[in-house]
């Protein structure tokens, strides 16, 4: 549940299935690999370890050398009393002149435990212990469930120091307790209600400050306050942010956990590639091949002319701009890790001659189980009705691994790669790119249009085409390319649509539309933002639906147009004449980093300064842009209450007008014309000439 290393043991914790809670230690001495030079033997290399006081001991291992696994060559192991002097050693081992280099390091050093012992954070097991110390631990397979392990979860929330207020919630955020109060009395509280509770998950915002801060007040208030159990400070809980609890769910984190081999509350906040790094040692480790340090992978002299030829990302086609019926979304399912997989492209197989296929690729061997089980965990998803919690238990943990998959081939190509081969990431772009030309020309053959094309997807049509129709299609283009498509949406109508700033030009990833289920669908346009006040997703929800709402594609044109452009000269007027309230203008803006690391004095972290930051987001109301004193351009949403009123009506209006003409581009001539009055013209020639006198 919560492992960690101290000095020379490892300390595991356990939730049995009975609820109960246990804690056995193993004695752990910490190991690498090291390698001699050209000119010296292991026998030289293993006396100098042997007489270093702080290793335990040595011993002559047979590992490959490489990825590409050709023959084993012999190195030394080195193991050590504890993990406090392993850096030490280390330091030790690159000073000697007769060390070449040394291996299997870089991780945390409970991550290195658990490789050797084939056992990730969050995995059911089988455990023997007598006396709290750890006799024998088995792995049971439960692939199957989708069922999160049953750890309690609670959440909380501190308010400002002096802490006077701490709210405690459910795993449901359902509040269960709020402790309120002095100081004092409020810490004692919450340290009472955490042992009554003996949550096994806790989570809150920033857990490492928040948990520090609470420590610090306690002290100050002479009281000794322990989240952890068993008399520990903080160890025996797994402790998360409540954005990624929130964002992943603990399914999800728990399919992080398991891909990296990390703690829950380790992983849950690692960047992808730490991710990704972390999963290619265990594969590097369970196939005998040592680990590189972290000095970055193979690189290569090569000229502009090939980079050009080489390095040409994605495939994308360019929208054909406007209103569509009758639209399939073919979808390449997780295209890059298929072709990893299916091309058998990795760091040893891919050369300047084209890929080596005599052995299995190693970045394929570690891709392929979670492809498989992330696409049997999006259609099991399927199955379930959408927004149930089944549904949502499939879709976080599917979710998870789509990430990490997608991460697979972007960290192949980065510097900062033990292994990486730029190649790698070149030829995986262009097999890609081989597929999507492949599949228009099978959707142009069988008489559809693509209407747009984007990396790992197609937009096709057919007249009078049926969901039968496009699922064939789909079935032909996988038959040929032998990567798995299928399809993704059936639109009923569709809008692709050009740039915001530019309506000349066209731009990939905006589009709308109603699909043939009844519900909507967008990318790229305020809809989808996380910083869009409610008010104007409201507004562009109604003029989406107004647009769609008719099955006569003729009247799209004729009568939703109309209809929507109503809809935004309505929303427009309301801003201006001050009539919409201030919460439905609330900007919400997610805060990358602490405070005092912002330089600019941007609206949203003007806000958080004057106390506008909930939940790693700064929430708040434009006043007046155009004052001086950034402290004046914006007012804290927890200040709103029912008697205010005022906002920035010009700049709300300016931003009602522009989603408005996000949606509209296609239909009307430009964006003035989206607000303004439009009096019919008339004149007495006018008259005259229509007059049948």
């Amino acid at each position: 549940m919560a492992p960690y290393i101290s000095d020379n043991y490892a300390i595991l914790w356990f939730k049995t299935v009975e609820g109960d809670t246990i804690k056995v230690r193993e004695r752990h001495h910490p190991r690498f690999i090291a390698e001699p030079k050209k000119g010296y033997t292991i026998g030289n290399i293993e006396y100098l370890f042997d007489e270093h006081p702080d290793v335990h001991a040595t011993r002559v291992v047979e590992k490959f050398a490489t990825l590409s696994r050709k023959e084993r060559q012999q190195f030394v192991e080195v193991s050590v009393y504890s993990v406090r002097s392993l850096n030490s050693i280390l330091e030790y081992a690159e000073r000697l002149p007769e060390v070449k280099g040394v291996y299997n390091t870089g991780l945390i050093p409970v991550q290195w435990y658990l490789f050797y012992k084939d056992v990730a954070p969050s995995n059911l097991c089988a455990v023997k212990e007598e006396d709290r110390k750890l006799i024998s631990i088995e792995v049971i397979n439960d692939e199957e469930s989708i069922e999160p392990p049953p750890f309690e979860v609670l959440i909380f929330e501190v308010s400002n120091s002096p802490i006077e207020k701490i709210n405690v919630y459910d795993k449901s955020q359902r509040l269960v307790s709020s402790l309120r109060g002095m100081e004092g009395a409020v810490l004692k509280s919450f340290q009472e209600l955490i042992r009554e509770m003996d949550p096994d998950v806790m989570v809150t915002d920033c857990p490492i400050a928040t948990i520090k801060r609470v420590v610090h007040r306690a002290a100050c208030n002479a009281m000794d306050f322990r989240f952890g159990r068993d008399g520990e400070r903080y160890h025996g809980r797994i402790f998360l942010g409540l954005t990624a609890f929130l964002d992943s769910g603990l399914s999800g984190l728990v399919e992080r956990s398991r891909f990296t081999f990390a703690p829950l509350g380790v992983s849950a906040k690692w960047e992808p590639g730490k991710t990704i790094d972390s999963r290619q040692c265990y594969a590097a480790v369970k196939m005998g091949v040592v680990v590189p340090r972290m000095k970055g992978g193979l690189g290569y002299a090569t000229t502009v002319w090939d980079v050009v030829r080489k390095d040409r990302g994605g495939m994308l086609f360019s929208p054909v701009v406007g209103l569509h019926e009758n639209v399939a979304c073919l979808d390449f399912e997780s295209m890059f890790p298929n072709v990893i997989v299916h091309k058998n492209i990795s760091y040893e197989t891919v050369t300047s001659e084209g890929i080596d296929t005599s052995i299995p690729g190693f970045m394929g061997v570690f891709t392929r189980p979670f492809l498989e089980r992330r696409l049997r965990l999006k259609h099991q998803r399927d199955k379930y009705t959408l927004g149930s919690p089944e549904w949502w238990l499939c879709h976080r943990r599917q979710s998870a691994l789509k990430l990490m998959l997608v991460v697979v081939y972007g960290y192949s190509g980065c510097y900062a790669n033990r292994f990486a081969n730029i190649r790698v990431f070149q030829e995986i772009n262009r097999q890609a790119r081989i597929a999507m030309v492949q599949a228009l020309n099978i959707c142009l053959k069988n008489g559809f249009e693509v209407i747009y094309g984007d990396t790992d997807s197609l937009f096709v049509k057919g007249q009078g085409a049926t969901e039968k129709d496009y699922r064939d299609l789909a079935a032909r283009v996988t038959e040929e390319t032998h990567l798995q498509m299928g399809l993704d949406r059936h639109f009923r109508y569709l809008v692709l649509l050009t740039r915001t700033t530019d309506p000349r030009m066209v731009v990939v990833r905006r589009y709308y539309g109603k699909l043939t289920n009844g519900h909507l669908f967008y990318r790229g346009i305020e809809l989808r933002r996380h910083d869009t006040p409610s008010y104007i997703k409201d507004m562009q929800t109604r003029i989406i639906e107004a647009l769609f709402k008719t099955d006569d594609p003729e009247n799209v044109i004729k009568e939703g147009v109309t209809q929507a452009l109503e809809i935004a000269n309505c929303a427009m007027k309301d801003v201006q004449r001050g009539l919409v309230n201030p919460r439905e203008l609330v900007i919400s803006k997610r805060l990358r980093k602490d405070l005092s690391q912002y330089r600019t004095h941007q609206p949203h972290i003007v806000a958080a300064m004057l106390g506008a930051e909930e939940g790693g987001d700064s929430n708040y109301l434009l006043l007046n842009t155009k004052r001086k004193n950034p402290y004046l351009r914006v007012m804290p949403a927890s200040l709103l209450n029912g008697s205010h009123r005022r906002y920035d009506r010009k700049k709300y209006t300016e931003m009602t007008q522009r989603a408005a003409w996000n949606l509209l581009r296609p239909f009307v001539p430009s964006e003035d014309y989206i607000g303004r009055s439009r009096y019919r013209r008339s004149n007495l020639k006018d008259y005259f000439k229509s007059s049948p006198i």
